[in-house]
């Protein structure tokens, strides 16, 4: 074993009291990296939307195996944009077989993403992956891009190509947990449930990846479950929501579960008491569509004075945008059981207003991604949400990669065009391909929510000429449970605050009769 490598696997496997990047960059100098052998090779050509291969027309040259040492000692200076071009040259014009070369892809990778290229940085760290040429290496280009994967990031590279097809006998524990969560994420999306628990039995009972493991079978089950879901489902959605291991857009995620449940079982008090339980930042906005849910259940608990000072909520600025349709419908509901009839018209008639370009698109069968209304629902969760913040992350960091044009030179500066140009390409597709399921999904919502809307106009219209008999009188309205001595109230004059978005109150009187005469 070469001195270099002896440093080296001494330092990650036994460990070290300096830091990763102090203890490497003495390993490497001690073992005089910089005088090894070297020859041409440029390393395989990763497939999907990996960097493209260098052209035929740029033949490998010979440079100096002492630009290792440079490029080492400027990363570790803190100049990865003079570091990025040396390691570059190094990794186009030496061999795979070299013993530096995977060190030479990490540390560009690392360069790279201090230059808020992640993208790219990510691509080498992926080709690493796949080399496996170098044991050292592999495990700390392994731990780089799970970091990656809290931030818009390839998806189909580094969670299929890398976590979901690597040989999971050699890894770390903590890499080895992250594989095999992302492993059993895979067989549960081609529907392979028994295989997913056989990755998913091998995490740690109590780590991040349990925990998000739970979850995601938890949703799996969900979404092919029937009409009458088990209680224990509820429980176990439940208990997770008080897992602290989750992120907290998890936890929030497993509470809607709950309440949304909840509501399906017709357990309105218990869904009302889940939504109060979503936690959101100080001052936040909050979710539009928790907000809707929560007024439809207070709406089916009676509280029609909390249900429309929610809706009130959802005409903020905030939320203006908000692809919202059952709001109409809700508004006109409770103006019809008031016996408020023409205020419920308008109601109605104004989500056929707000929407009627979109619905004009769907009854026309124009493209429904040229729709802005539509396009900005389809893009705004799920998986097309995703796709969408990943294509313009890498918008950002192609416009990012002028900046270093003189800095990469030539031909690196070309190589890294290509490669954006390329990701860009494969990027939108995806986008556009996930685009079109979602956007069909909110016009169907939207469909259901207009036909609801003509069904109430209907209704309000035969009410509006019912014949009122003699003997009739007032019916009573549920009364809401009146402000504390401690509580404040003031009258909305038309300003949004953050902090008292879910606290408005509607005051609205019955206008409703009930016939006594016979």
């Amino acid at each position: 074993m070469s001195a270099l490598k002896s440093r080296l696997v001494a330092f990650f496997v036994l460990g070290s009291s300096m830091s990763f990047a102090q203890g490497a960059a003495a390993a490497l100098a001690d073992a005089g990296v910089g005088d090894a052998a070297a020859v041409a090779a440029a390393g395989s050509a990763p497939t999907g939307a990996a960097p493209p291969a260098t052209p035929a027309a740029a033949q490998p040259r010979k440079i100096d195996p002492r630009i290792f040492d440079s490029a080492l000692n400027d990363y570790f200076t803190g100049h990865p944009k003079d570091a990025a071009p040396k390691l570059f040259d190094y990794t186009e014009n030496l061999p795979s077989t070299d013993e530096n070369y995977a060190w030479a892809q990490f540390f560009l990778a690392k360069s790279l993403i201090e230059l808020n290229l992640r993208h790219a940085g990510a691509v080498y760290l992926a080709r690493i992956a796949r080399e496996r040429s170098n044991p050292a290496v592999l495990p700390k280009a392994l731990e780089e891009l799970q970091k990656l994967t809290d931030l818009p990031h390839d998806e189909v590279m580094i969670d299929e190509q890398v976590f979901g097809a690597l040989d999971l006998g050699f890894l770390p524990e903590e890499v080895a947990g992250y594989a095999h969560y992302q492993q059993g994420l895979v067989d549960l999306r081609v529907g392979n449930e028994r295989w997913a628990t056989t990755h998913f039995s091998k995490l740690t009972e109590g780590s991040a990846e349990a925990s998000r493991a739970k979850y995601a079978m938890l949703v799996t089950r969900l979404r092919s479950a029937k009409r009458d879901l088990p209680k224990e489902m509820v429980d176990q959605f439940f208990e997770l929501a008080k897992d602290e291991k989750l992120t907290q857009e998890a936890r929030n995620d497993a509470v809607l579960a709950v309440a949304r449940l909840r509501y399906e079982q017709q357990d309105f008090k218990g869904a009302l008491e889940a939504y109060g339980l979503v936690k959101l930042a100080e001052l936040d906005t909050g979710r539009a569509t928790l907000y809707l849910e929560e007024a439809w259940t207070r709406y089916q608990l009676g509280q029609v004075h909390a249900a429309m000072g929610l809706l009130t909520t959802l005409d903020a600025p905030s939320f203006r945008e908000e692809f919202l349709p059952d709001k109409y419908l809700l508004k006109a509901l409770i103006y019809r059981d008031l016996c408020h009839y023409l205020p419920a018209k308008r109601s109605a008639k104004e989500l056929t207003r707000k929407y009627a370009e979109s619905l004009e698109a769907v009854r026309e069968r124009e493209d429904l991604t040229t729709d802005n209304r539509l396009l900005r629902a389809a893009s705004a969760r799920g998986t097309t949400k995703r796709a969408r913040k990943f294509l313009e992350s890498l918008e950002l960091e192609g416009e990012q990669l002028g900046r270093y044009a003189g800095t990469f030179g030539d031909r690196m500066f070309g190589y890294m065009t290509r490669l954006y140009d390329l990701a860009r390409a494969e990027g939108q597709r995806v986008y556009a391909e996930r685009l079109n399921a979602s956007v069909r999904v909110e016009a169907d919502k939207l469909l259901r929510a207009a036909e609801q809307v003509r069904l109430m106009e209907y209704e309000v219209g035969l009410k509006l000429y019912e014949r009122v008999k003699r003997g009739s009188k007032l019916v009573p309205l549920l009364e809401e449970e009146p402000v504390k001595p401690d509580q404040v109230a003031f009258k909305f004059v038309d300003e949004y605050w953050n902090d008292e978005l879910r606290d408005y109150r509607f005051s609205l009187k019955s206008r409703c009769i009930e016939e006594t005469a016979r």
